[in-house]
């Protein structure tokens, strides 16, 4: 995450392809947490209606997993060379 924030974005998806995702996710947890109430409460009103139409979390965390089965069955090399540095 942090070559994403410092603007590598093929870098940051070479090491993780769902670290855009976690990033606009704890921004916007961070914003609400810390933004008055009378401007978040729309936006988190809608986000929960998106959520109950479409299941997105329910997309992101099967792909995440499916990402992560990949990677140890398919690109071992790659994942041992992330874990070691």
């Amino acid at each position: 995450m942090m070559l994403l924030l410092r603007g590598d974005f093929k870098g940051s998806l070479r090491y993780h392809a769902f670290a855009p995702i976690f990033l606009v996710t704890i921004l916007a947890v961070l914003l609400v947490a810390f933004l008055p109430k009378s401007i978040t409460q729309p936006v988190v009103s809608k986000a929960e209606q998106l959520e109950g139409q479409t299941k997105l979390t329910v997309i992101i965390l099967i792909g995440l997993f499916l990402y992560w089965l990949a990677r140890l069955l398919f690109m071992q090399s790659a994942f041992v060379q992330l874990i070691r540095g």
